[in-house]
């Protein structure tokens, strides 16, 4: 009968864990920051996205778009696609379609400017056979 008179939450200490925790979790919660190896995830995005901007200004510096209203957005979807790894051979096939036509356009006025000099002299040549 003697061990029955003791009741059983009387042996039991109060719960250690509970009392230490707010203690353990402020030594893990400082050494966990004082550990983490690499750059900050947040300042590796910003710094991409600032990249991925100074691109895309540089590319509008380089050649503008023209004046329309859709101009700027498909130009910057354009540079955003050069940049992407999905994306970058389609985007890099449309920039040189738009070159070549753009090459094409400078070749026809120069043609043109040249040409009406040229068929002067030409002509002239022609007739002299």
């Amino acid at each position: 009968p003697a061990p029955r008179a003791q009741p059983r939450s009387a042996p039991r200490s109060p719960p250690r864990p509970m009392a230490t925790s707010p203690k353990r979790g402020g030594a893990r919660g400082s050494r966990g920051a004082e550990d983490t190896l690499g750059p900050d995830p947040a300042a590796k995005a910003e710094e991409r996205i600032v990249q991925t901007f100074d691109y895309c200004a540089k590319r509008l510096l380089e050649s503008p778009p023209p004046d329309n209203g859709d101009g700027v957005p498909l130009f910057l979807l354009q540079a955003l696609c050069e940049q992407h790894p999905r994306y970058k051979a389609q985007a890099e096939y449309r920039r040189l379609q738009a070159e070549e036509v753009q090459l094409k356009n400078q070749l026809k006025k120069l043609e043109e400017s040249r040409g009406v000099r040229g068929r002067r002299g030409h002509g002239a040549g022609e007739g002299a056979k």
